[in-house]
């Protein structure tokens, strides 16, 4: 059994920590203005250093999410390039350049990203 707030909170770089716990139990749809109300304030580790949630989600096109998943890829979309691995067509794979480098913690999988609670 994998830890969520330690193995699978991390995606392309970005650390969501009790974030990503947060984000599957709430309640959906959910507004952006409702997510940076409650979330806003939160800030997330990535490769370039921390950023703030809201201002990630501000530069999110979308104004309803679904499910949390579709949360999780608006403010990784709204975070610049430098901040995320992977999710801007940047490989994933081979990051700084190692060889055989490909489990490196900076390079996690997106993990679970499902509802916790219906």
């Amino acid at each position: 059994m994998s830890s969520d707030n330690r193995d699978q909170a991390r995606a392309y770089g970005v650390t969501f920590g009790p974030l990503k716990r947060a984000l599957r139990e709430h309640r959906y749809p959910v507004s952006v203005g409702e997510l940076i109300e409650q979330y806003g304030g939160f800030e997330l580790e990535t490769a370039a250093g921390d950023r703030r949630l809201e201002s990630a989600l501000q530069r999110c096109e979308a104004t309803t999410f679904a499910e949390p998943w579709e949360v999780r890829d608006a403010i990784l979309a709204g975070l610049d390039d430098e901040a995320v691995i992977g999710y801007h067509g940047e490989p994933a794979t081979g990051y700084d350049g190692g060889e055989g480098d490909d489990d490196a913690p900076e390079i996690d999988r997106a993990g679970d990203w499902s509802r916790l609670s219906e």
